[in-house]
């Protein structure tokens, strides 16, 4: 006994996919979202590509914003302090400028804090990682920030209008 086709339905979703990527280059699920005031999702997406009414027609970088934690470290002493074999530490002229920029930050930092205080754009963990090693920065806790992450998204592109009998 031959399978019958089941017969295609379109609902609002579909309606509204239609309606925003018709008379564009194409646009990525969150665009699609922006322009239909709805909350879509890559189901519904599928759903419409399935359905013959849009395709995937390429990708794009987007930038977009993500919170994630950093470290935070405080300041614990700029004086001379002594390793285990009772001999004082050796510090590096980068280290001392450090220690001079900490010392002037109150409470908790991140390294982005850091790096403003010394007047550089950034500051790798490794700038710190002897000091911290040595006593003279501790390692306080994490706190989370805003920043931005890269990734690449479907651009998806009208095919096909909705039949007018559905």
């Amino acid at each position: 006994m031959p399978k019958t086709a089941k017969p295609v339905t379109y609902n609002d979703n579909d309606r509204a996919i239609v309606n925003a990527l018709k008379g564009t280059e194409g646009l990525t699920l969150a665009e699609i979202n922006e322009a239909t005031g709805l909350t879509l999702v890559s189901g519904n997406i599928v759903s419409a590509m399935k359905k013959g009414l849009i395709a995937a027609s390429g990708e794009r970088e987007v930038e977009r914003p993500v919170i994630r934690p950093v470290s935070t470290y405080s300041y614990v002493t700029d004086e001379v302090l002594m390793g285990a074999n009772g001999k004082p530490f050796n510090y590096t002229d980068g280290e001392k400028v450090i220690l001079g920029a900490a010392k002037g930050i109150d409470g908790e930092f991140t390294l982005a804090d850091l790096a403003s205080a010394m007047g550089l754009e950034k500051l790798s963990s490794g700038s710190i990682n002897g000091l911290v090693k040595k006593g003279n920065i501790a390692k306080a806790g994490s706190r989370d920030v805003e920043s931005f992450a890269k990734s690449t998204v479907k651009v998806y592109s009208f095919v096909r209008d909705i039949p007018e009998a559905e």
